[in-house]
């Protein structure tokens, strides 16, 4: 198992408790893949660089993680489909 880390942007317009379900959803996506969590780390709301979407802040949410490199492109495709995730990029640590 390699170390990955993970930055996601959820629309910022979302309540609360949307947005803590959408965080379990993901580190659930990373726990089902035999895979263990170091560290989640919530940024809170920014403002974007540019405009995705016709938005301009969102939620950031950042994710440390051991995990399997066969899974690693399962878990984009995942966070690809979900529309209330804006972007999201996974690197290997070093």
């Amino acid at each position: 198992m390699h170390t990955y880390e993970l930055v996601y942007i959820l629309q910022a317009d979302l309540d609360e408790a949307t947005l803590n379900g959408l965080a379990e959803t993901v580190e659930n996506l990373i726990k089902n893949a035999n895979g263990e969590i170091i560290k989640v780390d919530r940024w809170g709301k920014r403002r974007l660089a540019y405009p995705i979407r016709k938005l301009t802040e969102g939620y950031y949410v950042f994710v440390s993680f051991k995990l399997d490199p066969a899974e690693v492109a399962n878990l984009r495709r995942t966070l690809g489909y979900n529309e209330q995730i804006l972007r999201s990029i996974v690197v290997r640590a070093e």
